[in-house]
């Protein structure tokens, strides 16, 4: 097996598939407005107020740098169309960095040929990750780097804490945390191998290196400290909020009885009809880990189906709570029916493999004690750190507000590195069976098949402006 050229062939799909979609879905056709705050910095020149709009409250990196590239667009003679188009393909751009990120990640650790291709195929072919590569908006740009902070947080581990790596780390991390609330999980994750490393290190290392970890802690935590002093004396809040129309219209959307419960996985609900539906509401691991397989809160499958009233129906129901659910769309294909509901039903074998792996990495932990294998066991220490801060903010933000478009699958992808690393983990501890390793083969080529399910060419309808 060639692992290098069957993964250079995995990244090329990985390309074909987020630049196709990306090119012909309708630029407004995303979750919420993120035009209006680029609009208004290529507009004025300056960074918007929190309260001047809907999307103003987020973190301002993609912001800035999405109307650096409109204004230079705008400069050499691009339309407002193609602006728009431009600025929808950056994060495209950034999706497929993500990618790459990943690939080099997996590559720091001694892992098989064949554990790191499957667990890099399923994030090349990971259909919530296509579909947010497709969409305008501030998500792609905090995986990318989120993954970047990661890559650099192991080399710098690997290299002792060198100055020049945690000088970059600094920098990185200083941007990374003001692309998204969502990526704030690297500061526990640099804190927690900071920790380590320190505890590991030579009496003399901990002399020189004292200044440095704390310079590389003081820069990205005090530029985020004056920017929180700054919002509290301003908007009376150290991170500012969706402001109150934003809340009323999450506050509006239907609900199930009973509120959100977070102790309940049950995926068969999603096999009959694999989007959200009323009775299908309230179990926060369910909703998350179908989102993630498949076009749950549907953006892409409306354009898919002609028949149009009973979309616009559901999305009254969803959106707005307006008018009662309508029931299961008669005209949507079996076979559309089909790949959703397989890609659901096979997403439990490497999400099984994943809570392997990370039980191995869990119980691994312990060498961060042994000076032989502390450098080792530090940089496994990352993944389970990321995905617990990254799990854990998701969680206190649902309870605020226990609605279903809070309950995304794109919010949990900035612990993309953990699932690709546990999945690797958890694949080597079967892969020496054969009937495993076969097995594994044929569950993951259909995983990676189903994931073609949105195909572009049917994105041309001109539907995008009723969904």
């Amino acid at each position: 097996m060639n692992y290098k050229r069957l993964a250079l062939i995995f990244f090329i799909f990985a390309i074909f598939l987020r630049v196709s979609l990306c090119l012909l879905n309708p630029p407004g056709n995303a979750f919420d407005d993120h035009l209006e705050p680029i609009s208004l910095i290529i507009q004025h020149g300056t960074i918007p107020a929190k309260d001047a709009c809907w999307e103003c409250f987020q973190l301002p990196v993609f912001y800035v740098v999405s109307a650096m590239i409109g204004k230079l667009a705008i400069h050499i003679g691009a339309n407002n169309a193609q602006v728009i188009k431009l600025l929808q393909s950056t994060c495209c751009v950034y999706g497929i960095l993500t990618i790459f990120m990943i690939y080099l990640i997996l590559n720091r650790f001694n892992l098989s040929d064949f554990s790191k291709l499957f667990a890099f195929g399923l994030i090349c072919f990971l259909p919530r990750h296509i579909y947010m590569s497709a969409m305008l908006s501030n998500d792609t740009i905090s995986y990318s780097f989120v993954a970047i902070s990661i890559y650099i947080l192991i080399i710098a581990i690997e290299r002792k804490f060198s100055p020049i790596s945690l000088i970059i780390l600094s920098i990185i991390i200083t941007i990374t945390i003001f692309t998204k609330y969502s990526s704030f999980v690297i500061i526990p994750v640099m804190l927690t191998v900071f920790i380590l490393g320190f505890r590991n290190l030579s009496a003399v290392d901990k002399k020189k290196k004292a200044i440095y970890f704390s310079l590389a802690i003081f820069i990205p935590l005090s530029i985020l400290g004056a920017d929180i002093f700054s919002n509290v004396n301003n908007y009376g809040m150290a991170l500012p909020e969706p402001n109150g129309l934003i809340v009323n219209r999450i506050a509006s959307q239907p609900r199930d009885e009973g509120g959100v419960g977070f102790l309940s996985f049950k995926p068969w609900e999603s096999l009959k009809t694999p989007i959200l539906a009323a009775g299908k509401l309230n179990s926060f691991w369910t909703i998350i880990y179908s989102g993630m397989w498949f076009d749950t809160e549907p953006k892409f499958l409306g354009f898919m189906d002609s028949n149009i009233a009973w979309w616009r129906q559901y999305y009254n129901w969803q959106n707005r709570g307006d008018n009662n659910f309508p029931g299961d769309n008669p005209s949507m294909s079996r076979f559309t029916i089909l790949e959703g509901s397989g890609l659901i039903a096979l997403g439990l074998f490497p999400l099984i493999l994943g809570i392997i792996g990370g039980c191995h990495i869990i119980a691994d932990l312990r060498n961060v004690c042994n000076k032989n294998k502390w450098i080792e066991a530090t940089k496994m220490s990352i993944f389970p750190v990321l995905f617990i801060s990254n799990a854990a903010g998701f969680i206190a933000f649902t309870l605020k507000m226990p609605r279903y478009s809070v309950m995304k699958a794109s919010y949990l992808l900035c612990s993309m590195p953990t699932f690709a690393i546990c999945l690797s983990i958890g694949l080597m501890s079967i892969e020496n069976r054969n009937i495993f390793k076969r097995a594994i083969i044929i569950i993951f080529t259909a995983i990676f098949l189903l994931s073609f399910e949105v195909d572009p060419v049917f994105l041309d309808t001109g539907l995008g402006d009723n969904t």
